[in-house]
């Protein structure tokens, strides 16, 4: 790899980076096993616990199954994490779409980047759109927000 895109790795990297750090500043994180699965661990324990328990059963049923749903969240990762677990063609394919949004400003100058995101809810809302759509469509990820 030459210096020049050596270079340009580092800044693309930098510029995801920035990115994860809004996913975290936000508060949104990457499903990396469906929700889906959690809601169904804890419906079926609460229906057993029902048909085995009645009333109290549907109680000790649902609190069991929650436990277990809850033990589920660790499954939870931030962008940032994602990134830096993804391949290069992929990261490099997330910063070209990232870098469409914002096609106003050379996003390989981290800190104008930066400044832009900080300063313009409407473009630090595109970078989030895209990079959501990228994390669901790309990797096939769910997306949670709190």
């Amino acid at each position: 790899m030459s210096i020049t895109s050596s270079l340009v790795s580092n800044e693309m990297m930098k510029a995801l980076e920035v990115v994860g750090e809004i996913f975290q500043e936000e508060n949104i994180k990457i499903c990396v096993k469906e929700s889906f699965k959690a809601g169904l661990i804890t419906g079926i324990s609460t229906l057993i616990g029902g048909i085995l328990g009645g009333k109290n059963g549907i109680l000790a049923g649902g609190l069991v199954g929650t436990i277990a749903a809850c033990n589920m969240t660790e499954n939870y990762a931030s962008l940032l994490q994602i990134i830096h677990e993804m391949e290069y063609e992929k990261q490099k394919k997330m910063f070209d779409a990232i870098q469409k949004v914002v096609s106003t400003v050379d996003i390989t100058d981290v800190v104008k980047f930066t400044l832009l995101l900080t300063t313009s809810q409407s473009i630090k809302s595109a970078v989030i759109h895209e990079a959501i759509n990228f994390v669901r469509n790309e990797l096939s990820l769910q997306i949670s927000q709190s």
